[in-house]
């Protein structure tokens, strides 16, 4: 192979790489779904763009007894209309391991198909910041808490009232306490485009003002 042909396929190549390297370095989030018009949640609290109102998740319906409620509380947050989930950040008060849940669709009835896409067994830092595995789109999340820092202080209180009996009463779960949740997905090749376009036009305005002044 003669020479100016190897320069060739090398330069052919090289551009191939950088282009790649630019569309993966120009990947980005989204906007925070959570905060889209039309969103829903089982704690509204939780989707209301402040980080300084607190909401708690809630126990299933019929799942509370005389001993407390044992099974894990959730909040639930609905979309508007499907999208592909692939990042949760949640401001959280008091959670030590939980998990997340995505409506997969399909269910029969008033059946949810819930597929595990997450899962935090122990929290290290605030905000929480967790990649989901969610390669379907989705119109609903669910964050299942499975313990908090707050299940202790419930069960030596219970303890404290029933003079040192357990019963049911020892496995007394707290409702998580969580200031904000966001969901981000990964903005399309489109999003990216206009962006880009809305940038160049208002550095070129911002040109014209100074060459006006």
């Amino acid at each position: 192979m003669s020479r100016p042909i190897v320069f060739v396929l090398l330069f052919v190549c090289l551009l191939g790489i950088s282009a790649c390297a630019k569309v993966i370095s120009k990947q980005e989030w989204s906007e925070n779904y959570a905060l889209m018009e039309g969103v829903k949640s089982t704690s509204p609290e939780m989707i209301d763009g402040n980080l300084k109102t607190l909401g708690k998740t809630l126990f299933p319906v019929d799942t509370q007894n005389l001993y407390g409620a044992t099974p894990a509380s959730e909040v639930i947050i609905t979309l508007p209309k499907k999208r592909k989930i692939s990042r949760m950040v949640v401001h959280s008060k008091n959670l030590k391991t939980f998990d997340v849940l995505a409506d997969k669709g399909g269910g029969t009835g008033d059946r949810v198909n819930w597929k595990l896409v997450g899962e935090i067994k122990s929290v290290q830092k605030n905000p929480i910041d967790i990649s989901l595995r969610t390669a379907f789109p989705t119109e609903r999340i669910r964050v299942r808490i499975l313990s908090t820092s707050d299940d202790a202080e419930l069960r030596r209180r219970h303890r404290a009232r029933t003079g040192g009996g357990r019963g049911h009463g020892a496995h007394r779960r707290a409702a998580g306490e969580i200031f904000e949740v966001e969901l981000y997905g990964y903005q399309s090749a489109e999003e990216i485009a206009e962006k880009e376009a809305e940038a160049v036009l208002d550095s070129r305005e911002k040109e014209l003002d100074d060459l006006l002044k």
